[in-house]
C-alpha cells in the first residue's frame, strides 16, 4: 500500500531524509517515531505529495509518485486522509461544515453529504456536536473532528502527524481507540509520534528515524 525505495529528500544544505526504504502492507497500522527533527513530518508530506523526493521512488495506493503529474495530485489525495497535529479546523464553520468540506469540493449532493457526515460524526462520538464551533470544543473533541474530516471520504490510507501530542493521557487513549476502530475496518494507517506509549507492546510495525536516517523497522 505504501512503499519507499531509497528515498532521499534535501532542503537547501540539509538532508531531511536519507536513503529511506520500507513497506506498509494494505490494512496495516504502523508508526513512525523519532525525536523532533528526525524527518517524520517530511516523510508524511512525501506520501501525500506535499513534497517531492530528490532521489528514490514512492508508491502509494497503486500510484507511482515519481510519475505523478501535478494535475493528478488531487486524485491521489482522494485516497489519503490526513490528521494534522495543529488541527487546521475552520473557526468560522461548525463541525458539520468542517467535515463536509471535502465532500462539497468533490461535488457530492447535499443529501448524500448530510448522510455521510452524520454517519462519520457518529463513528467518532460527535454526532451531538454537529452544530458546535471549534472554539467551543475540547482538544480531544477537536482532534476527533479532524479524524472525521479525514475519514468522511473513505480514504484507503490515513496519515496522522503527532495526533496525541496536545492531548492529556486519557484523551490520547480515546483517540487511539478511534484509530484502532478505523484500522479494523480496513484502512491502512501510518501514525507519526514521539510517544512510545502509543505503540509499546502492540506488535505493530514501528519505523524508527534519527537525523533523517532509518535506524530500524520492527514490532513495537
Amino acid at each position: 500500500m505504501i512503499q519507499f525505495s531509497n528515498v532521499t529528500k534535501d532542503y537547501e544544505n540539509q538532508t531531511a531524509l536519507r536513503d529511506i526504504s520500507f513497506v506498509i502492507e494494505k490494512g496495516e497500522m504502523a508508526f513512525i517515531t523519532g525525536p523532533s527533527g528526525s524527518g517524520k513530518t517530511t516523510l508524511l508530506k512525501l506520501i501525500y505529495s506535499a513534497e517531492k523526493p530528490d532521489r528514490g521512488n514512492i508508491s502509494v495506493a497503486g500510484w507511482d509518485l515519481d510519475q505523478l503529474k501535478a494535475s493528478s495530485i488531487p486524485y491521489l489525495r482522494r485516497n489519503i486522509g490526513v490528521v494534522f497535529q495543529d488541527f487546521r479546523l475552520l473557526g468560522n464553520r461548525n463541525v458539520f461544515d468542517n467535515v463536509a468540506m471535502a465532500l462539497r469540493i468533490r461535488g457530492m449532493g447535499e443529501r448524500e453529504i448530510r448522510t455521510k457526515v452524520f454517519e462519520t460524526l457518529k463513528s467518532v462520538n460527535l454526532r451531538h456536536k454537529s452544530d458546535s464551533y471549534p472554539k467551543g470544543l475540547s482538544g480531544g473533541e477537536q482532534q476527533r473532528v479532524v479524524i472525521a474530516r479525514a475519514m468522511v471520504a473513505d480514504p484507503t490510507v490515513l496519515l496522522a502527524d503527532e495526533p496525541t501530542g496536545n492531548l492529556d493521557p486519557d484523551t490520547a487513549e480515546s483517540v487511539m481507540r478511534t484509530f484502532k476502530d478505523i484500522n479494523a475496518r480496513g484502512t491502512t494507517m501510518l501514525i507519526a509520534t514521539h510517544n512510545r506509549e502509543l505503540y509499546r507492546n502492540t506488535g505493530r510495525k514501528v519505523i524508527r528515524l534519527e537525523g533523517g536516517t532509518l535506524v530500524g523497522v520492527g514490532p513495537g
